[in-house]
């Protein structure tokens, strides 16, 4: 029982809220209240939680040694050494064989989606994780392709709008988690993760959090307001969901300036604030999208 306890944990079943990114071609196309576009989409989902945790547990046996030197991470089980790591690496081939499996399941496209998505991370995890910048690159595009995967699992035309808002917001977290682990670790940080500090200092990081937050924010008010938008939502009135958005974004980013929220899982669990934000967000979209009329063409 202790094991199995600990290859749930090796398994990070609190991260898989990372692939919620899924339900979003979903959502917004309407098919919320199509059973086969949400069976889909729910089977989608568990095909990358499957992924995903598959990934976290070939990383853990990598990053064992750095793992040991963090302050939190060094109670993972294959760094405490609850599991072994031939343990954590049966347990990767298990999961990446069982998230292909699944995916078949869903759409003809979909375990090429979630393939594709495999290969990124796995280049990730052995090597380009360490170059500044790539690393959080390769995971923005890793949240890209869950949404793509979501379109692809629905069968509705993925706007490059969904693509470009995935993009900008993924690369905010990204630069806001390095930036949480410099100002919480501080030094220690080049002991716990292998990466080139020197390019991520505090002016650098503080620049592309700026940036990457502007562009999220830019790219999501963009979106409400494109003519694209307008017509298959059927009214202009998308936009008030930026406010949110807007709110929950520069919550994120005075928390990681000060090394409390190492990504949005972390937010979730200990931020009320930014939960509220979320939620109303999410319940300002289900209005504009389910709720308000549709206005006469």
């Amino acid at each position: 029982m202790r094991l199995a306890y600990n290859l749930v944990r090796l398994a990070r079943p609190s991260h898989w809220i990372k692939n919620l990114f899924v339900f979003a071609a979903l959502l917004f196309s309407r098919k919320v209240t199509d059973p086969d576009a949400v069976l889909a989409a729910v089977k989608g989902f568990i095909a990358f939680c499957f992924a995903s945790s598959a990934i976290y547990a070939l990383n853990d046996v990598l990053d064992q040694r750095e793992d040991q030197r963090h302050p939190k991470k060094r109670l993972r089980p294959v760094a405490s050494g609850e599991v072994a790591r031939g343990e954590a690496l049966a347990m990767y081939v298990v999961l990446v064989v069982a998230s292909l499996a699944v995916s078949v399941a869903v759409a003809a496209l979909f375990p090429i989606m979630v393939g594709l998505y495999l290969v990124v991370m796995l280049a990730y995890v052995l090597g380009l994780k360490r170059v500044a910048i790539l690393d959080v690159l390769l995971i923005a595009v890793g949240f890209v392709i869950r949404a793509y995967a979501g379109g692809v699992a629905v069968h509705v035309w993925v706007s490059p709008w969904l693509v470009l808002c995935t993009l900008t917001l993924a690369l905010f977290l990204g630069f806001a988690k390095r930036e949480s682990e410099r100002a919480g670790l501080g030094p220690a940080a080049a002991e716990t993760r292998a990466i080139e500090w020197n390019i991520y200092d505090a002016k650098s990081l503080d620049h592309m959090m700026t940036v990457s937050a502007a562009l999220a924010i830019a790219t999501y008010m963009l979106y409400t307001v494109s003519p694209e938008t307008i017509a298959r939502v059927g009214h202009p009135w998308m936009f008030l969901t930026v406010l949110p958005v807007v709110y929950g974004v520069f919550r994120f980013y005075r928390r990681a300036a000060s090394g409390k929220a190492t990504g949005p899982v972390e937010m979730v669990r200990r931020d009320p604030a930014f939960v509220v934000a979320l939620a109303v967000w999410l319940g300002m979209v289900a209005v504009m999208l389910f709720v308000v009329p549709r206005s006469a063409p």
